[in-house]
């Protein structure tokens, strides 16, 4: 199935936020004008595969072009979202943007641009230099005062920029039956299902124990201080007593600045298929 963008021609809108009293923020998948990375900026074409519309401030791969039935090098390459940072066969290469997207599409429903399946995407790649807006966890506001390189981290569900270490391990424990460890955390971790974790140094009792370390997608029932995630059934674990926690792979850029409220980013209906501004969103710049 590929992406669509839904429209009703026929409506009509003032749009949210115009009378604001205050226009100091950020906007999500904007890139701050540069003499030195202006030339980087590429473009490419959203893949039939992809099942939601792009836009700007996501984290995205490439692929060569010219596979039979597929996009030509002429128009660039087929992109799309990316589900890790490193390894597997969507990492991040590079990061998409609404500067000269001009085949993206807005409307009165759907005002934040959008580009469905084979529709053209511009993108600045990891290593052009290029300083962009992203959509953040307003708890990254704790990296002010900081170093820019502090580790950091990607929510590839929400598509923003989270603190790269989870908080601290509370309890856990193994179902044979299911196959999912669950792990209690001593404070609200703000991940969902999807999103990815790295479980290291678990402590506990089982000949399979070191099973539940690893790099592991969080599965349904992950929500508030829980946290949910699948090692196979019919392995001897029998407790779980410890472990350390990150939110994946620590991302290769450095953050320049962080905005934790009046930011311009993007809130995705996935059931009208509408994108609509959040003004009052929080947003980092990032130097990739």
């Amino acid at each position: 199935m590929s992406s669509t963008i839904n429209i009703n021609p026929a409506a009509t809108q003032v749009a949210g936020g115009t009378f604001n009293t205050t226009s100091v923020g950020l906007i999500q998948g904007t890139a701050y004008p540069d003499p030195a990375t202006r030339y980087a900026l590429a473009g490419g074409v959203l893949l039939a595969s992809e099942t939601l519309p792009m836009w700007g401030g996501v984290a995205i791969f490439e692929q060569v072009p010219g596979a039979a039935g597929g996009v030509s090098s002429t128009m660039g390459p087929p992109v799309g979202r990316s589900t890790t940072v490193t390894g597997g066969s969507k990492p991040i290469t590079a990061f998409s943007v609404f500067d000269q997207a001009y085949g993206m599409v807005n409307t009165p429903e759907s005002p934040v641009q959008l580009a469905a399946s084979g529709g053209q995407v511009m993108y600045y790649r990891l290593g052009s230099k290029a300083r962009i807006a992203v959509k953040a966890d307003p708890n990254l506001v704790s990296l002010r005062g900081g170093l820019v390189n502090a580790s950091v981290s990607w929510d590839f569900v929400n598509q923003q920029l989270i603190p790269y270490s989870a908080p601290s391990f509370s309890a856990g424990s193994y179902n044979s039956g299911t196959g999912n460890v669950t792990l209690t955390t001593a404070a609200p971790h703000g991940l969902q299902p999807g999103d990815q974790i790295i479980v290291s140094a678990v402590t506990g009792t089982g000949a399979d124990l070191a099973l539940a370390n690893g790099q592991f997608t969080l599965l349904a029932g992950t929500t508030g201080s829980t946290l949910v995630y699948s090692v196979g059934t019919g392995h001897t674990i029998s407790s779980i007593t410890g472990a350390t926690l990150s939110t994946g792979a620590a991302l290769p850029v450095e953050v320049l600045d962080i905005q934790a409220d009046n930011c311009m980013t993007v809130s995705f209906d996935s059931v009208t298929g509408y994108a609509t501004w959040n003004r009052s969103g929080a947003a980092a710049v990032i130097l990739i």
